[in-house]
């Protein structure tokens, strides 16, 4: 019995050995180049700080780097202000000296070795903006109390795009509610006004993120009546205009 379990020991060791052996794969095996790393396709740049646009692959052996911008080959000698960082694709623009838009394009990053080649994808290069709120005559709002209401921001399209918010004109954040709330396009919707709504200072403001810019609309100004009064602006807007008179002769 004793010789049988020895017997199968040792064949459970070999077996355990041949294994081993196997799943032993040569640290030297050829490999050709896969990027692991890349920055995003838009890639909007910020004018405080160098323009760094990531690639980085692994190979056996190690890949070497180079990049085009708009299709064409970028040379790296022909601009002190590019450089690449050691052992890897990444590309550094250093914009401290220059305008960033001199950089706007469309960069690829290839890895090759002698066993292939690896292209990322397309990175859009923009430089961000924050274009001014164009001038608007906002006439003053009159509505029932008890219906529904958009306020519009609408504000300039900037890169990357702003983030909205609605305040006062002494800078407080005007209350929002589930009757009151901000769209994702940074509207404000009320589901129903309240008299109480009644004010002359909507404000929307858009802060440019990159840019450290605040721009704001034309406040808007709300009133909010009740029927009764309602129905006596009305009338006394058609008593000041006489719809019925002669035409002048």
């Amino acid at each position: 019995m004793d010789g049988r379990w020895r017997t199968m020991e040792a064949l459970l060791l070999l077996l355990f050995g041949l294994l081993t052996s196997a799943l032993d794969v040569p640290l030297d095996l050829p490999q050709p180049p896969t990027i692991t790393h890349q920055s995003p396709k838009d890639y909007i740049i910020d004018t405080r700080e160098n323009i760094v646009i990531q690639c980085e692959a692994k190979g056996k052996p190690h890949p070497s780097f180079s990049w085009t911008r708009n299709g064409t080959h970028l040379d790296l000698d022909l601009d002190a202000n590019v450089s690449m960082r050691p052992r890897s694709g990444t590309l550094v623009i250093d914009i401290g000296t220059e305008k960033a838009e001199l950089y706007e394009g469309v960069y690829q990053c290839t890895a090759r070795n002698k066993h292939g080649t690896a292209v990322s994808n397309n990175m859009i290069v923009r430089q961000s903006r924050s274009p001014l709120w164009s001038k608007e005559n906002i006439q003053p709002i009159v509505v029932q109390e008890g219906v529904s209401l958009m306020l519009p921001c609408r504000p300039p399209a900037g890169l990357p795009p702003p983030v909205i918010f609605w305040m006062d004109n002494i800078f407080q954040k005007l209350p929002q509610s589930q009757r009151v709330s901000q769209s994702l396009n940074g509207d404000l919707y009320f589901s129903n006004v309240r008299q109480e709504d009644s004010r002359s200072d909507y404000i929307c403001y858009a802060r440019f993120p990159y840019t450290q810019t605040i721009q704001q609309k034309q406040p808007i100004t709300v009133r909010v009546l009740d029927m009764d009064t309602l129905n006596d602006t009305m009338a006394d807007l058609y008593n000041d205009t006489d719809l019925f008179s002669d035409a002048p002769s």
